[in-house]
């Protein structure tokens, strides 16, 4: 009898940590202002602390943005008005700050090729002790590399409860990036007393179906990771559906993945679909934070990146999701 009680128990807490996938709905949303109103453009990094209720927004062109005491997300375009941005050399792509220690670790993705605004074409990880920095250089988790293939580099960073560092690429590394090759690989960096352990790689399954006639997103993109638990992140993947026979639209998935041996599996089903979720078309979604929780549950706050040109017709787009 005690062998069958405890077999039905085991079997009980399986089916539970087997059967409840992060799901997310559609809560809020706003649109700031079209440029050149505004300062709000090209975000790509954003992360809330919650230690000090505070924002960070950071740009692709060096351009980072503090917000104090945000109650609600149309908040950002009232106190964009009086913000005054920290302008940097850092073309960001991810920004993250570690919940225990407060060091500051962020993405760069420079240009393919060098051009009159970037010499530079690479891509890294950093961080610094704190933020803001009190130190001329940072300390590279990843070190600068050559940009795999033209707008793709590395996008993605988390941070888990234990402060292990994971890195994500937008379509691969250097021999990845290619159609035909949908296994891509994340880097997880673990916290140790003296610093970080060299990386260990996890194979993932990138979806590069999603926009079969873009002119250059047909490798598809993981625009952010975020850490749900120590075996588990939040993965968004994008792209957009250009060229000839395309859709023109963006198409974006939020996919929870688990650990699995040196493997990172997806859930059989996204955890949000915006192009059925959402009332309106997604923009370039690109950057992802957890928020308070409201009434016991998870939110999310995702925002999109309306890109450089005034003539592009972009807006930034300020997304809430609230977990089912």
């Amino acid at each position: 009898m005690k062998n069958a009680l405890w077999f039905l128990m085991v079997l009980f807490w399986f089916s539970m940590a087997n059967g409840q996938n992060l799901q997310f709905s559609f809560s809020d949303s706003t649109f700031l202002p079209a440029k050149p109103t505004g300062q709000l453009h090209g975000i790509s990094g954003i992360d809330y602390v919650a230690s000090s209720d505070q924002w960070h927004w950071a740009s692709d062109r060096g351009g980072y943005f503090v917000f104090d005491s945000v109650k609600t997300i149309r908040d950002f375009a009232l106190m964009q008005k009086t913000l005054v941005p920290k302008l940097t050399t850092y073309w960001f792509e991810s920004v993250r700050i570690d919940p225990v220690t407060g060091r500051f670790f962020f993405a760069v993705e420079n240009d393919y090729l060098p051009s009159w605004t970037n010499t530079h074409t690479t891509t890294y990880v950093a961080s610094f002790p704190s933020f803001p920095p009190r130190q001329a250089e940072p300390d590279y988790l990843v070190a600068p590399l050559k940009l795999p293939a033209d707008n793709k580099g590395i996008e993605g960073i988390a941070i888990t409860p234990a402060g292990n560092v994971w890195v994500a690429p937008e379509a691969g590394w250097a021999g990845e990036t290619e159609i035909g090759q949908d296994t891509i690989h994340f880097l997880k960096f673990k916290k140790t007393f003296s610093g970080y352990a060299p990386a260990g790689q996890f194979s993932y399954v990138i979806d590069r179906s999603g926009c079969p006639y873009g002119t250059s997103e047909t490798r598809g993109g993981i625009s952010e990771i975020l850490s749900v638990n120590e075996s588990q992140l939040l993965v968004l993947e994008r792209c957009y559906d250009n060229g000839a026979k395309g859709s023109k639209k963006i198409k974006a998935k939020l996919w929870e993945v688990t650990v699995d041996g040196y493997h990172l599996k997806k859930a059989a089903e996204p955890a949000f679909n915006f192009n059925s979720g959402l009332k309106f078309t997604p923009d370039n979604v690109e950057a992802m934070s957890w928020w308070k929780r409201k009434d016991g549950k998870r939110q999310l706050v995702i925002v999109s990146d309306d890109n450089p040109g005034d003539n592009n017709k972009q807006r930034t787009q300020v997304i809430l999701l609230k977990e089912n």
